[in-house]
């Protein structure tokens, strides 16, 4: 099993790759893709060209993906039900926001939801209101 801080710092640089790389100008907000792998939770990053963050949140139109080249968290960090994996991968998520390298892509955007590809979607930061 991974320790918590190593899948945390494995994800932080995962995500400071992702973001390092010249993104579409029509990318508005970006969204993390979750769904459930054979051991683990796959997290794909993806952008939209849209953001509206309501109590009905869903992503706007993709601009680009990870695709394939998914993070993937084991369920021995990430928990036993997808509840527990939704929660993993929020704080981590919001971890990132807060003091990722690349994290100012992230708040320079509309706002960052995230969600099971199929299930919720929810808003983890949004651009703050004039």
């Amino acid at each position: 099993m991974k320790t918590s801080s190593s899948v945390q710092n494995d994800f932080f640089l995962w995500l400071d790759e992702v973001l390092s790389k010249a993104l579409p100008k029509n990318t508005a907000a970006f969204h993390f893709n979750l769904y459930e792998g054979s051991e683990s939770v796959h997290v794909q990053l993806m952008g939209t060209d849209s953001f509206v963050g309501m109590t009905d949140y869903w992503p706007g139109n993709e601009t680009f993906s990870t695709g394939e080249a998914v993070f993937e968290v084991p369920f021995e960090n990430a928990g036993n039900e997808w509840s527990e994996w939704l929660d993993y991968l929020k704080r981590l998520v919001s971890a990132y926001i807060m003091t990722g390298n690349n994290s100012v892509v992230l708040r320079s955007s509309k706002g960052v939801g995230i969600g099971f590809v199929d299930g919720d979607m929810y808003v983890l930061w949004s651009e703050p209101k004039a």
